[in-house]
């Protein structure tokens, strides 16, 4: 299974199975490995949840997680699609042969090809929600919001918000995608980020 696997998965349920999902996903550890914290669970997407799952547990972690998470809110269905698919034919865009790197879509790789464009649009008050919602998030400090806040003009606090986020991993990346999503829908459209 790929990540684009997953998130097809999540795409069966409806939004009031989605928070029920989340809501039981912030109590899934595996082995010594603690839970995705609610404050980064409870604005995410699907998109989001997913990289999140993977980069907590890796992708075949991920999957079994799901696999508990969709028996709990009874989604049996999505739980027998899933071993099909997990014992089915290799198929699909992002289907290596082996010693070829996967493609990927990350969070991280999402905001790495629009960082340009990112930065040539935003505007100031968007970067200062952004950085609210990140510090709320616990993805930055406030030391770090207080030197982004302050660095040169506007394109250089845009630059700054995306490589400290890009530089943090796929969970900050995912709260900065959907933090711009609420605060600017029309640019997170631009930008192919909705």
């Amino acid at each position: 299974m790929e990540e684009m696997d997953i998130i097809n998965i999540l795409e069966n349920l409806v939004d009031e199975e989605f928070k029920k999902f989340k809501w039981h996903l912030k109590n899934e550890k595996v082995d010594d490995i603690e839970p995705i914290h609610v404050h980064v669970l409870s604005r995410a997407e699907r998109e989001e949840v997913v990289d999140l799952m993977v980069q907590k547990y890796q992708l075949s972690g991920a999957v079994g997680v799901m696999t508990n998470v969709l028996k709990k809110i009874s989604r049996n269905d999505l739980v027998t699609k899933i071993s099909k698919m997990e014992s089915g034919p290799a198929a699909g865009p992002c289907r290596v042969p082996p010693g070829v790197p996967a493609c990927r879509n990350t969070a991280e790789d999402k905001l790495k090809t629009v960082r340009s464009q990112f930065i040539d649009r935003v505007s100031v008050p968007v970067v200062y929600k952004l950085l609210d919602h990140l510090l709320d998030g616990g993805m930055i400090n406030e030391g770090e919001m207080e030197v982004i806040g302050g660095t040169g003009n506007r394109a250089d606090k845009a630059r700054a918000v995306i490589d400290t986020v890009r530089r943090k991993g796929p969970a900050a990346s995912s709260v900065l995608i959907s933090a711009l999503r609420e605060v600017d829908p029309c640019l997170s459209k631009e930008l192919n980020l909705m």
